[in-house]
């Protein structure tokens, strides 16, 4: 009985055409296999003729090939047995990825796809003397993949002498092609070795990434979407760099914990001053179609990157995710200069480089402006906060990254804008997150959640201690959990809805709320740590045997111990270098 879940062959003239190269490349079989298919089998679709010559019908060959079972020993390393070459076929040429009824669909873990991925494309960023240009090179071709499906058969398919030109035609068609450095694209269609490396990428992408916008189930795609593809690479990267000089990206769980924290609505402008690589825009705009309260409109969702590197990819991840923002026509011309737009923004989102020592107002902003007080020159970081507040609308809010050291600063000038601040009600809450959560630095972060101080619904700050919300991630870094996340948007959500005296335990994640009279003598220290006595039980946990009670109180008070020894070193590392913050 004939198989009614296999996709019915179109019109042959009216389907793509591929010549016998182009079929072998993208089975990844070589062309005598194609010829053989062709003289062997009289089922094999016939050819017709195509502008310059014989051509097949692409349809009618994926459905041919969704028939043929890849042997064993040709299985590419990700592949499992009984994947088809059909499959390989349609995921190179763009087409409709067919589920057999007959055949279990393929299934590869999602770590193994990225692993293998990864393994195929690190030593060409290792011995590229251009890291940077190699990057972006790998990101514009998942984005093509994203974006034309069509486009990227045809790079795709093409021979290897050819695939640099046919990359040219389809990248310079694109409505973003303008973003591309001036010299990329000249040194892949001269230079022979990063020809190479471009035919080396399109190979690896090909096997592992699933061309379009629309996701995909996993066990359905065999690969992993081209939007997953483009988010799991910008982190690899960052890895690999280990250090920016310009913007560091945000880790994707940080991304979406700010967002939920921020809670746009669909007619709320947004904006980030410092966008980077737009991940956490993407992340605010994926917050809303999951909430379902519907889209934001084009031009509502902005941002300015404060490097040419990080804005050419941010534009990138907005198509990839066909996300509405609006990122201006080029790149920054002054990286140092703090900018916060045109104002009056209902919701501001965004990690600022820490520590900025280089940092300039915009231009005619006068120095009279700062109304919580002039941030110190060699520090932008209560120059950012500040600037925040002031350009949220009323009822307006702003979540910004921040590194711990911002929450208790005895810089002079630090620490008598942070006390204005939370004085005058600017400040809502802070939550301390944990050291190596990000690629490119290992210091330790805190989130700002702002507010304009005529709309402050409360007379304290909610402080939360959100370091163990994480668990370890390989041997050097550490991420935000699923549970972490949910526990600290509850506590946040809980603050705002009752306000009143806080102070809990849940998941291993401390909220206490400090009025601001208990504030004022530790200096409008923001941690937590410094107003839990005693330690605060933990409300999600179960009563268990006195035994364990005991220790869990003994280890209690050494926590309590090491924060105050903690504090005590800050502080005296502080009065001997003051300038360090």
């Amino acid at each position: 009985m004939a198989d009614r879940s296999r996709r019915v062959p179109e019109n042959p003239r009216e389907q793509p055409l591929m010549t016998r190269a182009q079929i072998a490349q993208a089975a990844g079989v070589k062309e005598q296999a194609v010829s053989n298919w062709a003289h062997r089998h009289p089922d094999f679709p016939k050819p017709i003729q195509g502008d310059q010559q014989m051509a097949f019908p692409a349809v009618d060959v994926a459905v041919w090939l969704d028939s043929r079972k890849v042997q064993k020993g040709d299985l590419w390393a990700d592949e499992a047995p009984g994947v088809t070459y059909g499959h390989r076929f349609r995921g190179a040429a763009g087409l409709h990825i067919a589920v057999l009824r007959a055949e279990p669909a393929v299934r590869t873990p999602v770590a193994g796809l990225k692993a293998g991925l990864w393994k195929l494309l690190e030593s060409g960023y290792n011995q590229s003397e251009d890291p940077g240009m190699y990057q972006e090179l790998v990101m514009s071709l998942v984005c093509v993949q994203a974006v034309t499906p069509e486009g990227w058969a045809r790079i795709a398919t093409a021979p290897a002498q050819r695939i640099s030109e046919d990359f040219r035609h389809v990248w310079y068609a694109q409505p973003f092609a303008h973003i591309m450095r001036t010299d990329m694209m000249k040194k892949i269609t001269e230079d022979g070795w990063r020809q190479n490396r471009l035919s080396a990428i399109v190979n690896a992408l090909r096997r592992h990434v699933l061309p379009g916008l629309d996701p995909q189930p996993l066990e359905k795609a065999g690969r992993m979407t081209a939007p997953d593809t483009f988010d799991f690479l910008l982190d690899r990267f960052a890895q690999a760099r280990h250090r920016s000089t310009d913007e560091y990206l945000t880790p994707a769980e940080v991304a979406r914990l700010m967002a939920r924290l921020a809670d746009p609505e669909p007619v709320d402008r947004v904006y980030n001053p410092c966008c980077g690589s737009g991940e956490i825009l993407t992340a605010v705009l994926a917050h809303q179609r999951r909430s379902g309260l519907g889209l934001m409109s084009p031009g509502w969702v902005s941002g300015r990157a404060l490097a040419a590197r990080t804005w050419r990819l941010a534009v990138m991840n907005a198509a990839v995710h066909g996300a509405p923002i609006d990122l201006g026509d080029q790149p920054p011309d002054h990286p140092t200069v703090i900018d916060m737009g045109v104002g009056s923004y209902d919701v501001i989102v965004t990690n600022p480089p820490f520590k900025m020592d280089d940092w300039q107002p915009s231009a005619g902003f006068p120095a009279a402006a700062w109304s919580y007080g002039e941030p110190p020159r060699h520090n932008a970081n209560f120059a950012w906060l500040q600037l925040a507040v002031t350009a949220l609308a009323p009822a307006g809010r702003a979540v910004v990254v921040m590194p711990n050291t911002a929450a208790s600063s005895r810089n002079p000038k630090d620490k008598q804008i942070r006390a204005t601040m939370v004085a005058r009600g600017a400040v809502h809450c802070v939550i301390e997150l944990p050291g190596r959560l990000f690629r490119e630095t290992a210091s330790p972060i805190t989130l700002w959640i702002l507010g304009r101080p005529e709309e402050r619904p409360h007379h304290e700050v909610l402080l939360i201690d959100g370091k163990a919300a994480t668990e370890p991630d390989g041997a050097t870094h550490r991420v935000l959990t699923d549970l972490g996340s949910d526990t600290i948007v509850d506590l946040y959500q809980e603050w705002l809805e009752g306000g009143g005296d806080l102070l809990q335990r849940v998941n291993n994640v401390t909220a206490t709320a400090v009025a601001l009279d208990r504030l004022e003598p530790t200096g409008y220290d923001l941690r937590a740590a410094a107003y839990l006595r005693p330690a605060v039980p933990d409300t999600a946990q179960e009563p268990r045997a006195t035994t364990v009670v005991d220790l869990r109180a003994n280890l209690r008070t050494l926590d309590i111990a090491a924060a105050a020894a903690d504090r005590a070193l800050d502080h005296h590392l502080d009065r001997l270098h003051p300038w360090n913050h």
